[in-house]
């Protein structure tokens, strides 16, 4: 994967790259807050622009008809809108009832970069 430095006032860390197993190129994600109870995966042509501007920042060569849509998503994220980006939280439950229990919140684009630390230290809590 490859990233850019992510711009102040973005809802994610930014648009990377990764060269799938067939050679081809994947970017994304995008990321965009949606209303509360609203799990509609469709893919707006609309954010296709702000998408293609972001991309072509590093890859210069790229025009807007090689941006083909993909999929859609839903993922959690700690903050609102106009909140300070949060780190993820890492969680035993056993002082709210639940002994064994391990939450693992909010884990955005780090989480690929750091899972095996967070392995190591999920193991740690599963054994004391």
């Amino acid at each position: 994967m490859v990233y850019t430095v992510p711009e102040k006032n973005t809802v994610g860390l930014g648009i990377h790259a990764t060269v799938e197993l067939d050679g081809r190129l994947r970017l994304g994600p995008n990321a965009l807050y949606i209303g509360k109870g609203s799990y509609d995966y469709f893919v707006d042509p609309g954010h296709k622009e702000h998408f293609y501007y972001f991309a072509k920042r590093f890859l210069p060569f790229l025009e807007p008809e090689d941006l083909n849509p993909d999929q859609a998503g839903i993922r959690p994220k700690l903050q609102k809108p106009d909140d300070p980006v949060r780190d993820f939280i890492i969680n035993e439950e056993s002082d709210k009832g639940f002994p064994g229990l391990i939450n693992l919140i909010g884990i955005e684009s780090p989480g690929l970069t750091a899972c095996l630390s967070i392995g190591r230290y999920v193991r740690k809590l599963i054994r004391t």
